[in-house]
């Protein structure tokens, strides 16, 4: 691959809660949730030869960066930064949700840019990078994974008259009280695809809302942030159509 810049589609995310994590199991858990569902969806990908994109992960700590890009033969006049986005954020959706049914909850962000990687040399940095973790890490603020404000309204618009015509796409992005877009990681099961296990990660993400709350025994300020952290969380699981 050149040594330059790529405009790539960039995702971090963060797994919260990992100052309290000390099982060795849990840590691992959560590394092999991120290298699994992406392998298995690269796998997807290989299968079919059509796909226009590629998409790569670098995980560290519970943390990882995932991009997408398209592939080096594909003619300038086929690439959208918004159907890239659009792709992304339903795939993504899927990595979210395997988390919260093992009973972990994300924090995260979604931008596009400019971002050089080398997976043989474990090189990844650009202005991308900085940008998504900027999000995350002081605007995201609630476990959820918001849209870069500088694309979220066109990709908004993209999504509604590409997507949303076809019931079984659901909806993949909320519009929030603060004003962020975020990913709707509940999509598939709002949307009634295998209710049974849905209704019981709902479950599990109510009693993780329930046991956090009630464990956190530090700083005034910091009871207040994860309480409304979980708060946020308890009011996405339960009003109906995820509308907040």
């Amino acid at each position: 691959m050149e040594k330059k810049f790529r405009k790539v589609v960039v995702i971090f995310i963060d797994i919260l809660g990992s100052q309290s994590r000390v099982n060795f199991d849990e840590w691992y858990n959560v590394m092999s949730i991120f290298s699994w569902m992406v392998e298995r969806e690269k796998e997807l990908d290989n299968n079919h030869p059509w796909t226009v994109y590629k998409r790569e992960i670098h995980v560290f700590s519970d943390c990882a960066y995932i991009i997408y890009d398209y592939k080096d033969d594909i003619e300038d006049s086929r690439k959208n930064m918004y159907a890239l986005m659009g792709i992304a954020c339903y795939n993504t959706e899927k990595i979210l949700y395997e988390f919260l049914k093992n009973g972990f909850i994300a924090r995260g962000a979604i931008t596009y840019g400019d971002l050089f990687y080398d997976n043989e040399k474990n090189i990844w940095f650009g202005p991308a990078m900085n940008r998504a973790y900027f999000l995350e890490s002081k605007q995201a603020i609630f476990p959820r994974i918001i849209i870069d404000p500088k694309y979220a309204e066109k990709l908004f618009e993209f999504n509604e008259n590409n997507y949303r015509s076809n019931a079984d796409n659901g909806e993949i992005l909320y519009r929030d009280i603060d004003g962020f877009i975020y990913l709707n990681y509940l999509n598939s099961g709002k949307s009634g695809i295998n209710k049974m296990e849905y209704m019981n990660v709902i479950k599990i993400a109510l009693q993780l809302c329930d046991a956090e709350r009630n464990k956190t025994r530090k700083t005034e300020k910091i009871q207040e942030s994860i309480k409304n952290k979980y708060d946020w969380l308890e009011k996405y699981l339960l009003t109906p159509n995820n509308r907040l």
